[in-house]
């Protein structure tokens, strides 16, 4: 495999089956998920992608912070399985805005580079109220300008071939490069750097759906909800970006598929 993602998800039938479909049209070839005390009609939505071999899934039973605990315990588990694993959210999409998919946006990178530092690009609520059953890329196009400091959080790719551990969700302890390949290391890159690859990240979605989530607290942290602050500084009408809707109509062909 050239690629491979590791994730963590609770309470996220609604948006799994986009997710996949979106992040397999990147090139992922696997699917590592930590199921973490799910409630909802998660099962049904991935079966058809177990079946298949394209999900595995790890019931992950415990309370928060557990996160890290997952993401290290898949590294112990498959090193040298795959050349590059992402760590991402459920409401994190990886793509390439240069590239046709990721891979081959990974295959132009060195040899020597063992993991990636991936910038976010926040969105907001786009002004909706409540959950549609609409593909998330396709309902949150506004977003403030790309240099706000949410944007300065990146998430990791990592190169499978040499041992290394995660320590916070937004870096590993590796040797870590930006796309354009400045040396960095921990949760931030400055400057941002969206050209080469991006993560459009989906933190708020609409009203309605971020209340809910903060019900469910973070699998990195145990603490209570967000504070109502990290809704509103990622909310703008600044840009309409639809910059990774070049890929939804194959994401609706798919999606309109079983599988």
């Amino acid at each position: 495999m050239k690629l491979s993602i590791c994730a963590i998800f609770r309470d996220e039938s609604k948006y799994l089956r986009e997710w996949v479909q979106f992040h397999a049209l990147q090139g992922c070839e696997k699917f590592f998920l930590y199921q973490n005390r799910s409630v909802d009609d998660w099962q049904s939505v991935l079966q058809p992608y177990i079946d298949s071999g394209l999900v595995e899934v790890t019931d992950w039973p415990y309370p928060p912070p557990c996160q890290i605990e997952a993401y290290n315990n898949y590294i112990e588990g498959h090193i040298g399985m795959s050349e590059w694993c992402g760590f991402i959210d459920i409401d994190e999409f990886l793509f390439s805005p240069k590239y046709d998919t990721v891979i081959e946006a990974l295959d132009s990178f060195p040899a020597h580079w063992q993991s990636i530092a991936v910038n976010w690009m926040c969105f907001g609520s786009s002004g909706e109220q409540e959950w549609k059953d609409i593909p998330v890329i396709e309902r949150f196009t506004w977003r403030k300008p790309a240099d706000i400091p949410s944007n300065h959080y990146v998430k990791p790719i990592v190169r499978m071939d040499k041992h290394f551990t995660i320590q916070d969700p937004h870096c590993a302890n590796a040797s870590t490069f930006t796309p354009s390949g400045r040396i960095t290391s921990g949760p931030h890159s400055i400057p941002h750097e969206h050209d080469i690859l991006r993560i459009n990240h989906y933190g708020s979605k609409s009203r309605q759906e971020w209340v809910k989530r903060q019900l469910l607290g973070k699998p990195c942290v145990a603490c209570g909800p967000s504070p109502e602050k990290c809704f509103d500084e990622i909310q703008g009408w600044d840009v309409d970006d639809k910059e990774i809707q070049r890929f939804l109509p194959e994401l609706k062909r798919r999606l309109e598929c079983k599988m």
